[in-house]
């Protein structure tokens, strides 16, 4: 409903103006036919990018085919589009102010210098190949008009690379955190070749005319920048803020923004920068104040997004000369500069740190993936490449011809590197699935050994280069990081929460299953399964390892001041496979049914319609059914719908009923069947973690708790399941 009365409001208040422009000064009035073409117009380029996005592309290029299809240039159909193209510019600014709003400061310190080269380089390499493809094109093209068309390819757009990545789960691990925050800094950059392009439009410049818009932009985000990361909103939100009731501090915050806002943008502008730098710093301000960018996108999202459509399909789409794509030189040209222009940002894969160890003998190259990665991501343009290219076409710096090829090689980047980058993802995702089959000692069987497997939970501050630190920390334990993913929540210092998963070169263990043999005469009774767990080497030896492992971080990251430290062991393989190996045949021969399986949870129940995960676990070892220890700790987890800590029969008799009929139908029996038959959409991992929260921490699967003469933090001996 926001949705459709944002749309109301701009067709209103969009007619207002125009009918006012060209109305009798005492009459407000527009036509039926006005009304209904503009309602037209709003629907179709909203239906486009619904379209597009279906199709995997962004949804600024079906808004952008729908402008010029309707616009100006082919079809006429939109009445006042110098007024749309207003209204499309106000969206313009509310995206470079969510781009400051949403400038993670944890992030940028975690990447380190890595992010700043691949910006920096890949800008710069981008202008000067622009400019010569340009030059080689069109000779008689003057210096500033190449310079033009190079900068519209510097700017690497974050919201098409950032929702591919978000598309192939890839956000949170190292790669994806270096990708957003190089897009982020590509942004600034951005900015600054646009300032540029305001002086560059005057003849006859003298010399510090030239650098004069340079100068400002970086001394504005030097001088306003820095506080905007540091001081600035520790003040907003420790001084200014509390000085309201709670009822008006959200209105006090957004009062604050919309006046830095209207300061900041006269006062870039006047200074011969990007009037656009200005509302970045204002966003940039409020980027660790607590709860800011959730508010802002709560009450502006829904209009941001009505006016950025209007922007792409007016803005750009009108002044998209549609009839000289049919001039085979425009399509030339335009591939030629997205061949040149936009691949030359490949070479930022120079950069790309090596975060995981790499196996030449397997299959999967974590390395490789991450460098194609980072290269697909950073050729993705998109706002920025088409504002610039609109502001030298409207200056006369570059023809209508160029400009034609400039926009037709953006719309090709937009289109395939996106396509491309989530192809990637998916390629490398079934390779390593593919590879984690092919090494399952559980499917293999035998008595065979296996190496251990970590899972270390991290809570500290992010300091600058972190990421580069942690895995220095881990080859140095001999632990090969298998998966990363970290998350800072947003405020001032936040506490980063990394979660790493590796494979602990220097210890091997047994496979971790369970067969436990019981008479075949015994009978089961409520108390008569004694099952006492031996405290093997093995066990002593990963509880050792466990303990070096945290105590070695401990002491070397004492800097960051850790808030937490967990290690436990953990099990990367699918957890069906472990429950696939369950042997229901009791000692008699026969195999165990779904009535035995109901008729042992009554006989195990003690009159309270509940058991805990010991008793069942148990019971069946009782019985003589085979078990693995991590299947059936995965089927608990699942099992416990409501997340009480205990199963009812109810929620036990709809997973015993559900794998039966998959076994049944000879259909693999997945997480995602048994939490669909359950109506629940939690993973085993979640639900685990949620079960351990109401138990307590003393209350985990199999596991000890240990603290740290140093610190208090947990270690879990037990076994885990990677869902």
């Amino acid at each position: 409903m926001e949705q459709y009365g944002t749309f109301v409001v701009i067709s209103f208040y969009t007619h207002i103006y125009v009918s006012q422009c060209r109305s009798h000064k005492y009459t407000v009035h527009v036509t039926y036919e006005e009304i209904y073409k503009a309602l037209i117009f709003l629907i179709s380029i909203y239906i486009a990018g619904v379209i597009t996005k279906k199709l995997r592309m962004p949804a600024l290029v079906g808004e952008i085919i729908a402008g010029f299809l309707l616009g100006p240039s082919l079809a006429d159909f939109v009445p006042y589009p110098e007024s749309l193209v207003l209204f499309g510019e106000f969206g313009l600014i509310f995206l470079i102010l969510e781009a400051g709003i949403q400038i993670d400061v944890a992030q940028l310190k975690q990447t380190g210098t890595k992010a700043i080269a691949i910006a920096f380089v890949g800008s710069i390499l981008s202008v000067w190949v622009g400019i010569l493809a340009a030059l080689f094109n069109d000779r008689d093209m003057g210096l500033k008009g190449a310079f033009a068309v190079g900068a519209s390819f510097a700017p690497t757009s974050l919201g098409v690379a950032a929702s591919a990545l978000s598309s192939g789960n890839m956000v949170n691990t190292p790669v994806g955190q270096l990708i957003i925050a190089a897009c982020v800094l590509d942004s600034v950059i951005g900015l600054i070749l646009l300032s540029m392009f305001e002086v560059l439009v005057k003849e006859d410049l003298r010399y510090f005319e030239y650098v004069t818009p340079l100068i400002s932009s970086v001394g504005f985000l030097i001088l306003l920048g820095y506080p905007a990361v540091s001081f600035v909103p520790e003040s907003i939100e420790i001084n200014y803020l509390p000085s309201f009731s709670k009822k008006y501090r959200e209105t006090a915050m957004f009062g604050l923004l919309l006046v830095m806002s209207m300061v900041y943008l006269p006062l870039l502008k006047y200074s011969k920068a990007s009037y656009l730098i200005g509302a970045f710093l204002a966003g940039a301000s409020f980027s660790q104040v607590n709860g800011a960018y959730d508010k802002f996108m709560h009450h502006v999202q829904s209009i941001m997004e009505w006016l950025l459509r209007i922007f792409f399909a007016t803005t750009i789409g009108f002044q998209v000369p549609v009839v000289l794509f049919q001039d085979p030189y425009v399509i030339y040209t335009g591939l030629f500069l997205w061949v040149t222009c936009v691949t030359a940002k490949f070479i930022t894969a120079y950069f790309v740190p090596h975060f995981f160890e790499v196996d030449k003998e397997t299959i999967f190259n974590p390395y490789k993936r991450d460098v194609l990665v980072t290269s697909l991501s950073m050729t993705c343009r998109g706002e920025l490449s088409f504002i610039i290219a609109t502001f030298a076409l409207s200056k006369n710096l570059i023809s209508p011809e160029m400009y034609a090829s400039v926009v037709f090689a953006v719309l090709f980047s937009a289109i395939t590197s996106p396509y491309l980058l989530i192809q990637v993802i998916s390629h490398f995702k079934a390779v390593e699935e593919k590879l984690l089959q092919m090494s399952n000692p559980i499917t293999k069987g035998g008595d065979e050994k296996m190496p251990l497997h970590l899972h270390i939970s991290l809570e500290l501050k992010g300091k600058w280069g972190l990421m580069n630190h942690l895995h220095d920390e881990m080859e140095s334990l001999g632990l090969n990081i298998l998966d990363f993913r970290t998350h800072a929540p947003r405020g001032i210092n936040p506490t980063i929460v990394n979660n790493i998963r590796v494979r602990d070169t220097t210890v091997n263990i047994a496979i971790p299953t369970v067969n436990k043999d019981a008479d075949s005469n015994s009978e089961l009774e409520k108390t008569g399964i004694q099952i006492v767990a031996d405290q093997s080497l093995e066990e002593s030896l990963i509880e050792e390892r466990e303990r070096e492992v945290q105590k070695t971080l401990y002491e070397n990251m004492k800097d960051y001041e850790i808030s937490g430290l967990d290690v436990e062991q953990w099990n990367p393989w699918d957890w069906t496979a472990a429950l696939d190996t369950t042997t229901l045949q009791l000692h008699n021969g026969k195999v165990a049914g779904l009535d035995f399986l109901l008729n042992l949870f009554d006989i195990i129940d003690d009159g309270s319609d509940d058991v805990d995960e010991d008793e069942l676990y148990k019971a069946l070892l009782g019985a003589g059914i085979k078990v693995t220890k991590e299947g059936l700790q995965a089927m608990i987890a699942v099992v416990d719908e409501d997340e009480s800590g205990l199963i009812s029969r109810e929620e036990w008799e709809k997973a015993v009923v559900a794998y039966f009929e998959l076994k049944k139908s000879n259909k693999k029996l997945s997480l995602k069947d048994m939490l669909d038959s359950h109506g629940n959409t939690r993973d085993a991992e979640t639900g685990k973690s949620d079960l351990r929260k109401k138990l307590g921490s003393s209350a985990k699967f199999g596991s000890k708790n240990y603290l740290s003469t140093h610190h208090e933090v947990s270690t879990d001996i037990g076994l885990d399941i990677e869902a």
